[in-house]
């Protein structure tokens, strides 16, 4: 079967997941990323693969293909043709589950979410209400209260300056400032900011695809944090959602369920997960919504040229880190 690039927005199909969309992809670019589109066949029944190159020294280069489709049928071919493009490796994560016995492979650290939380919003306010835990209706209904007002402004300048309080405090990096700019040009892209006596305490940026409506990346002060803004901001973000004719919300990453036997465990609200994981807080915030779990397959990386590959690893454990492309969100 023919496989051949795709350089016309008219000829890709819109896709389950944001992360194949040709508009993410164009944002990608935009950020700096070398967006690559290829298709199988012809007709309904072609695959379309949308991927970004990452190029490095010696030769070395591979292929992140983020949350995309691959028929068990074709994987050997595109296998191939990335082979003839004299690549490397590929990191695929994949919707499905695969395996190859045409090349070696090895599961790998997921570069996206390896599991999120997910709300469905096509119920009425109050049935959404209804079946939240009670502290968390209590901490919307105090942050009204209490005078958090609201806004649904894109304001670059708020984000950021909130954005590098977090970040600070919670001693991760943040994406560059350029970046965040881009994705707020995006129109399907929106931000909703809370005040307390006019002053910003909390913020997120959400994404919108087909019909889920995903929460990006929050921000807070380290003042006001008794007000629960973050509350009644996730809050707003879901009626935002039904306002445009979502029927899910995504609340992004999520503690994995905890393991049978474990003696670290953490439940709350129906949901149980490991106590120790870095998302442990993150995971009663969201379980407190109601919801269910949502898991995507393990990352593979799919040894095209063994050598190089040897040698990308030995590169990497000189950098002390993993490269990595896509959008983390983790």
């Amino acid at each position: 079967m023919e496989i051949k690039e795709v350089t016309d927005k008219n000829k890709w199909t819109e896709k389950k997941e944001f992360l194949q969309s040709w508009e993410y992809g164009e944002f990608l670019e935009s950020a700096g990323r070398n967006v690559k589109r290829i298709q199988l066949g012809e007709g309904d029944g072609n695959v379309q693969i949308q991927y970004i190159l990452n190029t490095l020294p010696l030769g070395i280069s591979y292929v992140y293909i983020p949350w995309g489709i691959i028929p068990k049928r074709n994987l050997k071919e595109v296998l191939d043709y990335f082979k003839k493009q004299k690549i490397s490796f590929v990191r695929a994560e994949l919707l499905e589950q695969f395996d190859t016995d045409e090349y070696k492979s090895k599961t790998c650290p997921n570069i996206q979410v390896r599991n999120t939380w997910i709300l469905d919003i096509t119920q009425q306010v109050d049935d959404l209400l209804i079946q939240m835990h009670s502290k968390t209706r209590y901490n919307i209904r105090l942050a009204e209260r209490k005078g958090v007002t609201i806004d649904n402004k894109k304001d670059l300048k708020l984000f950021w300056d909130l954005n590098m309080t977090t970040t600070k405090r919670n001693r991760y990096q943040s994406h560059p400032k350029s970046y965040c700019e881009k994705l707020l040009k995006l129109p399907n892209t929106y931000q909703i900011n809370s005040y307390f006596e006019n002053k910003p305490v909390a913020c997120v940026i959400l994404f919108k695809h087909g019909k889920t409506l995903y929460y990006f990346i929050g921000a807070s002060s380290n003042e006001h944090r008794n007000l629960m803004a973050p509350y009644l901001l996730q809050w707003e973000a879901i009626k935002l959602g039904k306002t445009l004719g979502c029927e899910v919300y995504d609340f992004w990453g999520m503690a994995p369920p905890s393991k049978k036997g474990s003696d670290k465990e953490s439940c709350y609200h129906s949901y149980c997960w490991q106590a120790d994981h870095n998302l442990t807080g993150v995971a009663r915030f969201k379980a407190g919504f109601s919801g269910k779990l949502k898991s995507y397959p393990d990352a593979q990386e799919i040894i095209l040229n063994t050598f190089k590959y040897k040698l990308f690893n030995i590169m990497q454990k000189l950098r002390k880190g993993r490269a990595k492309a896509g959008h983390p969100l983790s």
